[in-house]
């Protein structure tokens, strides 16, 4: 039903274990549901556990949007040890050794840097070492979404790839450029009206009387006038109160080609940023694996049914090493292979850039990962969804 990270705690129900089972010595109940196994090696009740303390010192930082540093490879060997590095005796099977070559163009997730032999060592966030002059440093993205209410309504335009003039209209009553822009990644309210000058269309702004040429914009707003449970949409006003009681009805709609998403609390849209899905576009999946071409996003109707704060994505390769996105944040499933998750690796915003999953910002990813439904536990790395479970409703077109 869901996992704990190393170096992680929760919170137990009793300070009693329930019993013994298999090879478990003591199973002991945790909030707010479940049980864990402490067997002195893989989970401990004693806070002042040596190992136990060594690990914090490597658990990701799970309050902010990217809980590792993260580079991309441009080919390296994981070392198990280093001379001059003082690694404790980690308990079996914590290294992945199937993967300790990592190609180039993979990435590598760490959380210190170790200085051992006149080199500069990464230590990885599963436990090994690399070199640091193998790694390339991403910058980190900043773009972010924005939340809607009274001050801020859909529609609503962003701007990828570059910057788009501002429009103005003249005395003669005809659009004409000026010399502002929006940056790349602005974003900009629109108040419904639109002009038709020739084969352009000009959308007028809510920015001190500004106009934007229909095709420079990504423009967010609902594909239908409904939500899936047949209410009228309502985009005014301020974001819904959370119930006392009763379902969420939390729901998402994501625009693949158009590159845009908007999450909604049932009749209410209350968040809208811009998103990169399959690079190769999106499709109608088949009824058979795999289902979509390659860099595909699937188009339909899913459910997030497990979350993740961080999850590492492996490409199998037959002919070489395999291809790999080291604990790649806030994930969260939804069909076959496919995920919702931040990507740290590029900032192309509003076009295909993945793989077929839905990259968010990480800080878009955050939020929607602790929005959505089910909710990760306090304490838990990792929830699997019962049939008990409220559950998001993505509508991908």
């Amino acid at each position: 039903i869901g996992y704990l990270s190393i170096g992680g705690s929760v919170r137990l129900k009793s300070p009693e274990p329930v019993r013994a089972a298999g090879d478990c010595p003591a199973f002991y109940a945790v909030e707010p549901r479940g049980y864990v196994c402490v067997d002195g090696e893989r989970a401990t009740l004693d806070a002042a556990d040596p190992l136990l303390k060594t690990l914090s010192e490597h658990a990701p930082l799970v309050d902010q949007p990217v809980p590792y540093r993260y580079g991309e490879s441009l080919g390296l060997k994981r070392l198990l040890n280093v001379e001059g590095i003082d690694a404790p005796a980690w308990p079996e099977g914590m290294h992945d050794l199937r993967h300790m070559q990592v190609r180039p163009r993979s990435s590598v997730a760490w959380t210190k840097e170790v200085e051992a032999g006149g080199a500069t060592w990464l230590w990885a966030s599963d436990l090994t070492f690399v070199p640091k002059d193998k790694v390339k440093p991403y910058e980190p993205a900043t773009f972010e979404g924005v939340h809607l209410g009274a001050d801020e309504r859909l529609p609503i335009a962003f701007f990828r790839r570059k910057p788009r003039p501002k429009y103005r209209l003249t005395e003669e009553n005809q659009l004409a450029k000026t010399d502002a822009v929006w940056e790349r990644l602005d974003r900009v309210g629109l108040t419904g009206k639109s002009r038709q000058v020739g084969k352009l269309t000009y959308l007028e702004t809510r920015d001190d009387g500004h106009w934007v040429l229909e095709r420079d914009a990504v423009v967010i707003k609902p594909r239908k006038a409904k939500n899936p449970w047949g209410r009228r949409i309502q985009l005014g006003g301020a974001a819904p109160a959370a119930p006392a009681e009763g379902p969420r009805n939390t729901w998402i709609e994501i625009a693949a080609l158009e590159g845009w998403l908007i999450a909604y609390e049932d009749d209410r849209p209350v968040f809208a940023t811009l998103i990169s899905a399959g690079r190769n576009g999106a499709e109608e999946p088949e009824r058979e694996e795999p289902f979509v071409p390659p860099s595909t996003t699937p188009l339909g109707q899913y459910r997030i049914n497990r979350k993740w704060v961080t999850k590492t994505l492996i490409t199998p390769h037959v002919d070489e090493d395999d291809w790999i996105e080291a604990e790649v944040p806030w994930s969260q499933h939804f069909f076959s292979k496919y995920l919702l998750h931040a990507a740290y690796w590029h900032n192309n915003w509003g076009d295909g850039q993945s793989g077929g999953c839905v990259n968010l910002s990480p800080v878009d990813a955050k939020w929607l990962f602790h929005w959505t439904e089910p909710p990760v536990p306090e304490g838990w790395y990792a929830v699997q969804a019962t049939r008990k479970d409220p559950s998001t409703r993505l509508v991908i077109h």
